[in-house]
């Protein structure tokens, strides 16, 4: 038998906690050490091509590790990938490629799993997919949330 489960409530789903502080360590130590780098090119005085040529790498490494930290702590603020639940329906920012990104309950026809997500299908042949990977989440415990929120959506009450 299924647990009960709060559909009254507004939930949002994000990244985990996990992820986006690897995502900061990754960031912070790549720009560590093209600091490290560019500090020993400086005292090596190489030739001046060697110089522009290193110096160059150092740069885009050094930006492409600033991309990552300030994606990781915008993450930890909790911007990025996220699902709302609330009353009405659910918005599905889970990445590119979900399909619907707002959806009422009254569209949604069936919620499905498959592994690594969670198919939403919806009126006039429309779909949502929800990549669980990259919430906090499992799809499991999320399809069985989408289908009490759809029941009750749809006015359908558990028996008591």
């Amino acid at each position: 038998m299924a647990e009960d489960v709060e559909t009254s409530d507004r939930v949002v789903y994000t990244i985990p906690t996990a992820v986006a502080l690897r995502g900061v360590g990754l960031g912070a130590v790549g720009l560590g050490l093209c600091v490290i780098g560019g500090t020993v090119l400086i005292d090596r005085d190489p030739g001046r091509g060697t110089m522009i040529g290193i110096g160059l790498m150092l740069i885009v490494a050094s930006a492409l590790a600033l991309i990552v930290l300030v994606s990781g702590v915008l993450r930890l603020m909790g911007r990025g990938a996220r699902l709302i639940l609330d009353e009405d329906g659910f918005t599905n920012a889970t990445g590119p490629g979900t399909g619907v990104r707002r959806v009422r309950w009254r569209d949604v026809r069936k919620v499905q799993t498959d592994g690594r997500f969670v198919s939403v299908d919806l009126a006039g042949s429309k779909r949502s997919l929800i990549r669980t990977n990259v919430l906090d989440v499992t799809p499991r415990q999320l399809a069985q949330q989408l289908r009490a929120r759809l029941n009750r959506g749809h006015g359908i009450r558990p028996l008591r």
